[in-house]
C-alpha cells in the first residue's frame, strides 16, 4: 500500500527525538549476569544455542545498538537499493528504532521503522518531504512484534531469557518461542545447524501488508564473533507463498553491535552509514 502525503518534522530528528525519549522512560536497573542455571529449563537445542553464542558469564541485554549495511528491494523484478541501517534497541519494553537512508530512482530517500510502547510505524520519505509509505496500527504493530522477536534471537539472544519468551522443543535441531509482549503475542521457529549455530527463523505471525506473504524466514550465515558474542554476520529477508514464487526483498550484512550503552552515548542519526564510512 503507497500512500502520498507532504512530510513535516525530518524522519532523522523524529528517530533522535524517539531515542532520546525511550532511553528516559525504559528502567535504568543494573544488568544481573545470566548463569548456566538460567538455561536449564530451556529445550536442549536452544541452550546449546546459547551457550555456543556465549550468553553465559555476559550481563543481561537491557539495549543495543546495531549498525548494518542492507540491500533492499520494493519487488521480486524491481532492482535493489543500497543503504547503511542504524537501529537502536531497548529490551525491558520491548523498543526497535530502525533508521536508513538510500536512493530511488536518484532521489534520496529516508526510512524510520519504529516500534514502541505507543505501537509500530513505517515512514519512508522521499526528497525530505513527501511520504511515499506511512504504515501504522494494530495489525501492523503484531506484525512488527516478531520483527523484535528475530532481532532478539539474532542480534541479542541473551534478552531470551525471561517469562515473556516460551519455549517448546520441536526436536533436537529446531524449536519455538512464543513472545508475548502487552496484547501481541507471536511465535517463531528456530533452526540450529550440526554446530549449535542458528541459521533460520520461520514465523506465519508476520503478515499485516498486502504484499506480505504467508510465511517469513531469515536465513542466516557467517557466523563469527561480535562484541565477545559468535552471532551470524549476514542474513536474508523472504517471504513465502502459496501461490506463487518466494520473495527475497532484503540483505543484511552486521558491521557492529554494542550491548548495554550509556543512555549519553546512544549514537543520533548523524551516525547513520559510519561503520561503512558513509
Amino acid at each position: 500500500m503507497i500512500s502520498l502525503a507532504i512530510g513535516g518534522t525530518p524522519l532523522t530528528d523524529r528517530f533522535d527525538d524517539a531515542v532520546v525519549s525511550e532511553a528516559a522512560r525504559q528502567p535504568t536497573t543494573a544488568p544481573t549476569v545470566v548463569t548456566d542455571a538460567d538455561l536449564d529449563s530451556l529445550p536442549a537445542p536452544v541452550a546449546r544455542w546459547l551457550r555456543r553464542v556465549g550468553v553465559v558469564g555476559k550481563p543481561r541485554v537491557v539495549n543495543f545498538v546495531v549498525d548494518m549495511h542492507a540491500q533492499l528491494n520494493r519487488g521480486p523484478d524491481q532492482p535493489w537499493m543500497e543503504t547503511p541501517v542504524l537501529q537502536v534497541s531497548f529490551v525491558p519494553e520491548p523498543t526497535r528504532l530502525f533508521l536508513l537512508r538510500t536512493r530511488m530512482k536518484g532521489l534520496p530517500v529516508t526510512g524510520l521503522h519504529a516500534y514502541t510502547h505507543d505501537g509500530a510505524r513505517m515512514l519512508i520519505r522521499v526528497a525530505g518531504v513527501v511520504d511515499m509509505v506511512n504504515e501504522s496500527g494494530d495489525a501492523f504493530t503484531r506484525a512488527e512484534t516478531v520483527t523484535m522477536l528475530n532481532d532478539f534471537c539474532i542480534m541479542a539472544p541473551g534478552a531470551l531469557l525471561d517469562d515473556r519468551f516460551v519455549w517448546q522443543p520441536v526436536n533436537d535441531t529446531s524449536a519455538t518461542v512464543t513472545f508475548t509482549n502487552g496484547a501481541h503475542r507471536v511465535s517463531a521457529t528456530l533452526f540450529f545447524d550440526a554446530n549449535d549455530d542458528l541459521v533460520d527463523f520461520s514465523s506465519d505471525d508476520r503478515h499485516s501488508l498486502p504484499d506480505d506473504g504467508g510465511r517469513w524466514t531469515t536465513p542466516l550465515r557467517g557466523h563469527r564473533e561480535v562484541n565477545g558474542l559468535r552471532l551470524p554476520a549476514e542474513g536474508d529477508a523472504i517471504w513465502h507463498y502459496a501461490d506463487k514464487p518466494d520473495w527475497l526483498y532484503g540483505r543484511f550484512v552486521m558491521q557492529r553491535v554494542r550491548y548495554n550503552v550509556p543512555v549519553g552515548e546512544l549514537p543520533r542519526a548523524e551516525a547513520l552509514g559510519a561503520a561503512d564510512g558513509r
